[in-house]
């Protein structure tokens, strides 16, 4: 059964909420954003837009064979120089941690100032200290729109959410 979960209007409001709040902190020198990919590229690129100056790159990591985690690769790291930044890290969704976890050791070495994980969707079982995040999930609903494909690759362009039963 599809059914939808997060409106257009609801995640462009929390998007903006978010941006707000990173907006808020005034770094002294622009930020870097990195997208996550292929996942986080709709929510990435609507949050970049709301960032008063920032820098951006992209990471792929795959974490997921159709639904099901499996090992966590890095099959594309970034290219920017990240050596005393603030960086934010911006993923889909937070689940079990071991994807961001990954990848915040990956981006460790190159001497940021600060990692912060932000995602658009969380879990309720997973938690990370710093994590900046959209919407808390309490069911377990598969995700597929705005950036997250079903299991054939399908329906990242929807500007919508829907949850997927094991049905679907």
């Amino acid at each position: 059964m599809k059914q939808i979960l997060f409106t257009k209007k609801e995640i462009k409001k929390k998007v903006e909420e978010i941006a707000h709040n990173i907006n808020m902190k005034g770094h002294k020198t622009p930020p870097v954003f990195i997208c996550v990919l292929n996942g986080a590229f709709m929510f990435f690129t609507d949050l970049v837009k709301n960032i008063s100056e920032c820098n951006i790159d992209f990471i792929r990591a795959k974490s997921y064979e159709g639904t099901i985690q499996s090992s966590i690769q890095i099959t594309k790291s970034i290219e920017i120089d990240i050596n005393g930044r603030d960086v934010y890290l911006v993923d889909d969704i937070y689940d079990t941690g071991n994807t961001m976890k990954a990848l915040i050791e990956h981006l460790g070495v190159l001497n940021p100032k600060s990692i912060t994980p932000i995602t658009l969707f969380k879990k309720e079982f997973s938690n990370h200290p710093d994590l900046v995040y959209g919407f808390e999930l309490y069911n377990e609903y598969f995700l597929v729109g705005y950036g997250l494909d079903g299991s054939k690759g399908l329906q990242r362009n929807l500007e919508y959410i829907i949850g997927l039963t094991g049905e679907d």
